[in-house]
């Protein structure tokens, strides 16, 4: 079950470079949907399950006139690589109108304590717990970019600000000047700041929960470190957390979920085999946690293919017994 609740949309996007061979994006720094308009998001909120630890359903989408792979996405919540790793070879920008999509909108919950907010950047993904212990939200986040890698580790919401102003650090500055591009070192509260309407600053150096002007950095590897999300949806998350809420940023690619007896893999492209991004558990590992000192028995072959395919959704593989 999920609660979704309609929202306007905000700035209009801007172009955008987007590779589908790894994660590596440029973007600019300045049951629902197919009954809803384009111009629609939903924040997605579910009931945690008792008998295991997957949430929602995949649902499907036709590409309509005009439409790109990021338009649609946005009308059911998920980010721009998420679709292009659940429907690859189909063109990102120009779908072919009368295209059937998947929609990757059922989640295997990362594995950890299901406590505030933890970022699995590996599916460019938020997840909050909430303090009920009975739901969880998720939505979509754009991440750091080649070379501004955001950091994984434990920290907690320091402060919240609506209407931010954004004092622009001095390595952004200095990385723009060498680019022989220039910027204002302060930006005021408006459409056109990079903060979008809400920002949640974080215990880690000039890392900030915010919203964004270009909905397009939102799902790819975007910021210069930052959690970048929808406006729309930053502002309920921002209604949601208080000040000192844990957040956990993590990289977990490969993921596995259990209903009832039945075993699924999830599988991402890591964002980046660089060494911060290093030491992801294995499948036979994952199993055996998951199986609680119980026996299970899994087909291989196709362990290997949901691997290699990297679709970014659930996929059964056995059973436990």
């Amino acid at each position: 079950m999920h609660r979704a609740v309609k929202r306007k949309i905000g700035a209009p996007m801007k172009k955008q470079t987007i590779s589908t061979k790894g994660k590596f994006f440029v973007a600019s720094m300045l049951g629902i949907g197919a009954l809803m308009s384009s111009q629609a998001s939903f924040g997605l909120t579910f009931v945690l399950p008792h008998n295991g630890n997957i949430i929602g359903n995949l649902q499907t989408a036709t590409v309509g006139h005009g439409e790109s792979l990021s338009t649609i996405g946005r009308r059911y919540d998920m980010g721009g690589y998420e679709m292009v790793e659940a429907n690859p070879g189909v063109d990102y920008s120009n779908p072919r109108p009368g295209t059937k999509l998947v929609i990757p909108s059922r989640f295997i919950l990362p594995e950890g304590p299901r406590k505030g907010i933890v970022i699995n950047l590996a599916e460019m993904r938020l997840y909050y717990y909430h303090p009920d212990g009975v739901h969880v939200s998720t939505f979509p986040v754009g991440v750091g970019q080649e070379g501004w890698n955001t950091p994984l580790g434990t920290t907690q919401v320091t402060t919240k600000r609506k209407h931010p102003t954004w004092n622009v650090p001095d390595s952004i500055m200095a990385n723009h000047e060498a680019h022989g591009q220039p910027i204002e070192k302060v930006w005021a509260p408006g459409p056109n700041n990079p903060l979008g309407d809400y920002a949640m600053n974080l215990g880690f150096k000039n890392i900030v929960i915010h919203g964004s002007p270009y909905p397009k950095g939102v799902g790819v590897r975007s910021s210069h470190g930052c959690i970048r999300m929808l406006n729309e949806d930053v502002e309920q998350l921002f209604g949601m957390v208080s000040i000192g809420t844990p957040v956990s940023i993590i990289h977990q690619p490969t993921k596995i979920g259990r209903v009832d007896n039945k075993l699924f893999l999830e599988a991402h492209v890591p964002i980046s085999h660089s060494s911060e991004y290093s030491g992801s558990k294995s499948v036979g590992d994952l199993l055996h946690k998951a199986a609680n000192g119980g026996k299970y028995t899994v087909e291989w072959r196709e362990i290997e293919k949901i691997q290699n395919r990297a679709n970014g959704y659930p996929a059964p593989i056995g059973s436990l017994f």
